[in-house]
C-alpha cells in the first residue's frame, strides 16, 4: 500500500514542477519567445510530439523528478527571431518570474481546496466538556520529572503532571462517574507515592457545539503568527478570556473562564472544549486563500532564515526523495494531510525558485535586472560560471540532505 502513496507523492511533485515550467511557457508564448521544447521529466524521451506550426517539441521523459521549458538562446547566443538572449530585459524578467508566480498562484487554488475540504487553523467547537480543575493536592509542589502511574488503581497513559487533569477526565469517563477526590499514584526518583488530589469539574456554558472561534482577546487565530487557539489562551492574563465567535451566521463576543489543565509549571490554560478545523464556505475560502497562501510563503522564508542562522539543522532540509517519502508517509497516516501538502509544496517551490540563489530563477532575474540598468549584459561566461557553480552546490546539498534522511530517519 505504501508504494501507492509513493506514486501519488511522485505525481504531485511532477505536477508542481509542470505548473512551474508551464508558467514560463505561457509567459514566453504571450511575449513571442521562441520555445524549442516543453518537457515533463528528464532523461530519455518516452513520448514526444512536434508542433507543425511552431516546431515546438512536447516531451515526456524517463525520470519524473523535474522538467524544463527550453527557450532558444537561453543557454547561449542565438540570432533566431524570438531568441531568449535577443528579447528585451523586461520581457525576460517576466518569463523568469512566471514560473514561481504560477506555483504561488496554484498554491492559492490548492489553499481554497484545503480550506473548503478539511479546514486548517480556525477551530470549530465539537464538544463542550466538563474539566476537572485541581483545587488542592497533598503534594506541595509537583516536579516535572514526576511520573503518574495510575488513578484510583487504574493505569493512565499521560503520566506527566501537566496531563493530570486529562488523566482524571479520561478515568472519570471510563467509569462514567465524576468525583471530588482521587488517589493518584506517582513515581519520583526511585520511589512510589500516593497523592490525594481534590478537583472541581467546571464547564463553559457560554460556548455551544458548532461555534467557530475567530479571535481571542481581539487577536485573530492565525497560524502565520503562531497564534493558535491554545497559544492565545496560554498568553491570556487573568482567569478569563473574550472569544469572538460566529454562531449560526451571527457574531458574538463571549467571555469564558480559563481552567488550569493539570498541575506544575507546564499546566495549560484551556476553555474546556474539543474542536475540529472549521471548513470554510467557497466564498469564505476565496477571501481567506490569498492571505493564507502568503502566510505559507512567510513560513517558508522564516524556515530558510532559521536554516541560515543555524536554528534548524540538516534534518529540516530535504531533496526530491525526502519530499516524496515525507508526502507518502504523511498521506498514509492521515489522508487529510494530502490537502495541506498541496499548497505547502506549491508555495515552497515558488518562493524558493524566486530567491536570488545562483542557478535559480531569482538569480537570473537579478542578472537581467543589472543588464537592464547598465544597458549591457554581464559577461555571459562569468554569469554561466556563477550559475553552474550554484547548480553544483545546490545539487550537492540536495543529495547530502536526501542521503542523511535515508540513513537517519
Amino acid at each position: 500500500m505504501y508504494i501507492l502513496y509513493l506514486l501519488l507523492a511522485l505525481m504531485i511533485l511532477l505536477v508542481m514542477v509542470t505548473i512551474h515550467e508551464f508558467g514560463h511557457y505561457i509567459a514566453g508564448k504571450i511575449l513571442h519567445f521562441k520555445i524549442n521544447e516543453f518537457s515533463i521529466g528528464f532523461g530519455k524521451s518516452l513520448f514526444s510530439h512536434t508542433s507543425k506550426k511552431t516546431g515546438e517539441v512536447f516531451s515526456i521523459r524517463l525520470i519524473p523528478l523535474g522538467g524544463y521549458c527550453a527557450f532558444e538562446g537561453e543557454e547561449g547566443e542565438s540570432e533566431v527571431k524570438g531568441a531568449f538572449n535577443k528579447m528585451a530585459p523586461w520581457k525576460r524578467i517576466i518569463v523568469l518570474f512566471f514560473g514561481g508566480f504560477f506555483n504561488i498562484l496554484s498554491g492559492i487554488i490548492f489553499s481554497i481546496i484545503l480550506l473548503c475540504s478539511t479546514g486548517y487553523d480556525i477551530p470549530k467547537v465539537y464538544t463542550v466538556d466538563s474539566i476537572p480543575v485541581v483545587i488542592s493536592s497533598s503534594v506541595s509542589e509537583w516536579q516535572s520529572t514526576d511520573k503518574i502511574v495510575d488513578i484510583n488503581g487504574v493505569s493512565v497513559e499521560y503520566s506527566a503532571p501537566e496531563y493530570l487533569s486529562y488523566s482524571i477526565k479520561e478515568y472519570s469517563e471510563s467509569v462514567n462517574a465524576q468525583a471530588s477526590s482521587y488517589q493518584v499514584k506517582y513515581y519520583r526518583g526511585n520511589s512510589y507515592y500516593i497523592a490525594t488530589v481534590n478537583v472541581e469539574f467546571k464547564a463553559n456554558t457560554g460556548l455551544q457545539e458548532g461555534d467557530v472561534i475567530w479571535k481571542v482577546n481581539g487577536t485573530s487565530v492565525d497560524f502565520t503568527h503562531n497564534n493558535t487557539l491554545q497559544s492565545l489562551l496560554q498568553n491570556s492574563e487573568g482567569n478569563t478570556a473574550t472569544l469572538s465567535i460566529k454562531r449560526d451566521g451571527k457574531w458574538h463576543d463571549v467571555e469564558v473562564e480559563l481552567f488550569d489543565y493539570g498541575v506544575g509549571k507546564n499546566a495549560s490554560k484551556v476553555v474546556g472544549i474539543t474542536s475540529e478545523a472549521y471548513k470554510f464556505s467557497f466564498g469564505e475560502a476565496l477571501i481567506r486563500a490569498v492571505p493564507f497562501t502568503f502566510g505559507l510563503a512567510y513560513k517558508v522564508l522564516e524556515s530558510l532564515w532559521q536554516l541560515i542562522t543555524g536554528q534548524l539543522g540538516l534534518s529540516a532540509v530535504g531533496g526530491p526523495i525526502t519530499t516524496i517519502t515525507t508526502m507518502a508517509t504523511y498521506t498514509q497516516n492521515n489522508f487529510a494531510s494530502f490537502f495541506i501538502l498541496l499548497p505547502l509544496i506549491a508555495v515552497n517551490l515558488g518562493v524558493f525558485n524566486l530567491l536570488p540563489i545562483p542557478a535559480l530563477d531569482g538569480s537570473k532575474i537579478v542578472f537581467t535586472t543589472i543588464e537592464w540598468i547598465r544597458k549591457k549584459p554581464i559577461n555571459p561566461k562569468v554569469e554561466n560560471a556563477i550559475h553552474n557553480i550554484g547548480f553544483i552546490v545546490l545539487m550537492g546539498l540536495v543529495i547530502i540532505a536526501d542521503i542523511y534522511h535515508l540513513l537517519f530517519f
